[in-house]
């Protein structure tokens, strides 16, 4: 902003009537000047609303008449004491010289000149302040639609946000109905939601009631003394019994004593019949044994009709002596080895009256753990549906405590924001942010964000500033603004350098992949155009030590031959001179060509 703007500026800021009519252009040629410009800069950067007279002290100053104010001949005589020496813009002028005139002409040209560079500049500014009114014409047309725009969509955004806020108010009753009613709270009507909202008195009245009838069926089946009935084993009525013992006059439970008596009687009648049985089947089986001898002598003297008598009656004498033997053996197991094995045998006798006794106690067992089973199955029903009731319980409270944990959580989030909301409020209540009646250009030391905004700006800026104003605070934003469009098109220049560096690299690449591999996608490791001249090379490469050897050879015979050939020889040494040392040979030529003259004057001679 010129000067002369900025003067317009103060002018207005301390309330000047004809404000709005200057024109800050006209002003510019004061700052200049010298004094004046000093004088005016201060005046723009100190000058404010305080220093202005108010229309009650002016009225004041008339008030006080023209005897209490100075005259001009006594301000004259104020004047009058300062010093003679002293310097006044309106005194007389001294006399000068042509060349101290001639030396402010050209200041005054040079003045001139610059003022004319600053017409020029003005005038152009005047141009482009000409067309911004079309411009910003523009701009406040986009400005007005997006204002539009976003007022619209504020709104939407509004209608939106006080419809999700009358649902979240909803939900946030009704879950805090849920949560606070407990069972006794709760109207008839009231759906249940919560396990812990459910009365368990019917619950707790039917388990009582399966309790009691449990407790009279287990009496019932399982009364006193069948304890007692299944575990009195008798461990004597699973043995053997000894009818030789001598335990059946010492005892003294009747019961034991018929059993024993019992088992005693059958012994001895099994003995008896045993031994009986066993005589007659031995009698039986001697007359069948006698039968089938006699049929056997029968069928012999059927057969032969004459017997040797004597034979017959040596083999009767041995068969009576082995008759004997046999009858003794008979004897000794009738008498002592029969009634032996009879006895144990007979003992044996009691073993289906322990199978019995073993029958009934298993009986009797698997009825009791039949009895104990169903009682025990209905009490793991019954402590089945308490745990699962207490597991229910259990999980309900952890989702309970998940969500208290969540509206806690939600609740400090929102204590959270509150504390910002109003944090907010009160920083947008400050004084220092709301616009003040009077525009004015300085920054009033209580705007904390400005004078903030103004200190990022000064962190480069090593010339710190008495008094920032907003015009300057709008230039650095401007040149804020233009080095990010510097940056942006060095960015885009940045961009589109690598684009095309991309592209061309590609390009390459595509190139070269189109080099390096063939119509059949295979890996060439030489250009197809080089193929056939490498070929050629190569056969020429192997037709090479074929030459060279030719050579070699050619060469061997030639040093041969130049060995044995004195004019050869000399033929070779003239060549040499001839590519290696002209000079010489011209020294050689010269001396044959003297011997050949004097041979010729010597044979004219």
């Amino acid at each position: 902003m010129s000067g002369g703007k900025v003067f317009v500026e103060t002018l207005r800021r301390i309330a000047y009537r004809k404000a709005s009519q200057l024109n800050g252009e006209n002003f510019d040629w004061w700052f200049d000047i010298g004094d004046e410009k000093k004088l005016i800069e201060w005046f723009c950067h100190n000058i404010n609303e305080q220093n202005v007279l108010t229309e009650e002290e002016l009225t004041e100053f008339e008030s006080l008449g023209p005897t209490h104010r100075l005259s001009q001949k006594d301000l004259d005589k104020v004047l009058a004491t300062c010093p003679k020496g002293a310097d006044f813009r309106h005194g007389n002028l001294p006399e000068m010289t042509i060349e101290k005139l001639e030396e402010e002409v050209k200041e005054l040209q040079l003045i001139r000149n610059l003022k004319i560079q600053r017409r020029n500049k003005q005038q152009l500014m005047a141009s482009g302040i000409h067309h911004m009114p079309m411009r910003l014409k523009d701009e406040e047309e986009e400005c007005t639609k997006l204002l539009r725009d976003t007022q619209e969509q504020l709104v939407v955004e509004n209608a939106k946000l006080n419809f999700t806020l009358s649902k979240v108010f909803e939900e946030v009753q009704h879950l805090t109905a849920l949560y606070s009613t407990t069972g006794s709270e709760r109207r008839p009507g009231q759906q249940t939601i919560f396990l812990s909202h459910l009365s368990l008195d019917d619950y707790l009245q039917q388990e009582e009631q399966c309790t009691a009838a449990l407790t009279e069926y287990t009496k019932k089946q399982l009364f006193k003394g069948i304890t007692e009935l299944v575990e009195s084993s008798d461990i004597e009525k699973f043995q053997l019994v000894d009818i030789t013992s001598q335990s059946l006059q010492g005892e003294c439970n009747e019961t034991r004593t018929d059993y024993r008596q019992q088992m005693a009687r059958i012994q001895a009648a099994y003995n008896s019949g045993q031994r009986q049985l066993i005589l007659a089947k031995a009698k039986e089986q001697s007359t069948k044994a006698r039968l089938q001898h006699m049929e056997q002598i029968i069928s012999l003297m059927r057969n032969r009709k004459l017997i040797d008598l004597n034979g017959a009656k040596a083999k009767k004498n041995s068969l009576t002596k082995e008759l004997t033997l046999v009858n003794v053996q008979i004897e000794h197991l009738v008498n002592k080895q029969l009634p032996d094995l009879i006895v144990e045998n007979a003992q044996l006798l009691n073993m289906p009256v322990v199978k019995g006794n073993f029958d009934l106690q298993m009986a009797r067992q698997d009825y009791y753990t039949s009895k104990q089973d169903q009682v025990a199955s209905q009490l793991l029903k019954q402590k089945t549906r308490f745990e699962l009731l207490h597991l229910a319980y259990e999980i309900e409270l952890c989702k309970h405590r998940d969500v208290h944990r969540q509206l806690e959580h939600l609740t400090a989030e929102l204590e959270q924001c509150k504390g910002d909301f109003l944090q907010r409020l009160d920083m947008l209540s400050n004084k220092s942010l709301q616009p003040s009646r009077i525009q004015r250009s300085i920054i009033d030391s209580t705007d904390t964000s400005t004078i903030r905004l103004c200190q990022i700006f000064d962190v480069d800026n090593k010339q710190q500033q008495l008094f920032r104003t907003f015009s300057g605070l709008e230039q650095e934003v401007r040149n804020l603004q233009k080095e990010v469009i510097s940056f942006k098109e060095q960015l885009g220049t940045t961009q589109r350098e690598h684009s095309n560096l991309w592209s061309a690299l590609e390009s390459d690449i595509e190139r070269l992949q189109s080099v390096m591999y063939s119509s059949s996608k295979q890996l060439l490791l030489h250009c197809e155009e080089l193929s056939e001249p490498l070929q050629r090379l190569e056969c020429q490469l192997q037709r090479l030590p074929q030459i060279i050897g030719n050579i070699a050879d050619n060469i061997k015979s030639k040093r041969q031959i130049l060995a044995s050939n004195l004019s050869l020889q000399g033929e070779r040494v003239l060549y040499v001179y001839f590519f290696q040392d002209p000079d010489k040979l011209k020294a050689i030529v010269e001396n044959l060509e003297r011997k050949i003259s004097t041979q010729n004057i010597g044979s004219e001679s």
